[in-house]
């Protein structure tokens, strides 16, 4: 997983700046008295903050699983800091995408080469980790190929929307609702998965040398589809848009990740055809993406969920470096293990 830290000079928002708790006791169920996952949590590749909303979301499940409901909601209030770092560190992401401006009519050979590989590349499956339906990815990714695209707005209209997912994490801190939570903590982990793919230390650019015009167009093409579903996300309320059991959603992303990383070996070898190692390697880390976040939805020990975690982990360093028996070692590993 690839991230970027906020930058140290970050102000905490004034609304969680009024809860700070720093200098009274801790609470019955608060993340300073209750066990941490620390320990378990410490081997990942996650951002710190990543770490600290799975570990606080797996304390509050549990009270409520258990009727502790003073227990869930003092870990509430951890989730919804956690979440609120999180919106954070998308912005930052959304911020360091390349911005693709309005411009005339005329387009450059690069620019038309670059839309060209559209079909090859995984987007609808993105813009399925975000919720999108697929008839409104295509047009999406149609606007985004017009010329007359403006970046710059989509960008700011994203921006605008995490403002208000913002508002809508402090309301969840006053009314405890925790059912809300759950949709505002896996829209807003998929959110940042998603961005992953694209920015930071182990998005596909770093990962493989490919088109630096592909990259980019990439980059703008999934910096569309986040400002498309946080707009829809935030219009319609975080209504529910599950409409398969946990468990089927989990089964099934684990054999598309098994299907692409049986394709990844290729990465191993020469091209056969244009921006192959980035068609590949970017499906890879989408399908792991979307493997993460439904073993993250579904309900299990949270031993075995960190099991599947940390095997995912590996995917990255294998896609930059790997050999052949790597990606076959890693096929065999993550096969053996089942998310659901």
């Amino acid at each position: 997983m690839s991230y970027i830290v906020p930058g140290p000079g970050r102000r905490p928002d004034a609304f969680f700046a009024t809860k700070d708790t720093s200098q009274r006791p801790a609470a019955p169920g608060s993340r300073g008295q209750l066990p941490r996952l620390d320990e378990q949590l410490a081997a990942t590749s996650w951002p710190p903050v990543l770490r600290n909303v799975v570990a606080d979301d797996d304390r509050r499940t549990q009270a409520l699983a258990d009727g502790r409901l003073n227990t869930a909601n003092a870990a509430l209030h951890d989730v919804v800091r956690g979440l609120d770092d999180l919106l954070t560190l998308a912005a930052s992401r959304i911020k360091a995408e390349p911005v693709k401006r309005a411009r005339p009519a005329r387009r450059d050979n690069a620019a038309v080469s670059a839309g060209a590989q559209l079909a090859d590349l995984p987007l609808r499956e993105v813009g399925a980790l975000l919720h999108i339906p697929a008839d409104d990815v295509d047009t999406v990714l149609a606007a985004v190929r017009q010329p007359s695209f403006d970046g710059r707005k989509a960008r700011r209209e994203a921006l605008r929307s995490i403002k208000q997912l913002r508002r809508q994490l402090q309301e969840v801190d006053v009314t405890k609702n925790h059912s809300r939570l759950n949709r505002l903590r896996d829209f807003i982990v998929r959110l940042v998965l998603v961005l992953g793919t694209t920015v930071g230390s182990q998005s596909v650019s770093e990962l493989v040398a490919g088109d630096p015009h592909v990259e980019a167009f990439l980059q703008v093409a999934v910096g569309a589809l986040v400002s498309y579903a946080l707009k829809g996300l935030v219009d319609v309320s975080l209504r529910a848009r599950h409409d398969r059991n946990p468990t089927v959603r989990s089964a099934e992303s684990h054999e598309a990740l098994l299907s692409a990383l049986a394709d990844a070996a290729a990465l191993t070898k020469p091209e056969a055809y244009a921006n192959e190692h980035t068609v590949l390697a970017f499906r890879l880390l989408v399908r792991s993406a979307h493997s993460w976040v439904t073993c993250f939805e579904v309900h299990r020990p949270f031993t075995e969920k960190l099991q599947y975690w940390q095997a995912l982990d590996r995917i990255a360093p294998t896609i930059r470096s790997g050999t052949l028996q790597d990606f076959e070692t890693l096929h065999r590993q993550l096969k053996a293990l089942t998310p659901a």
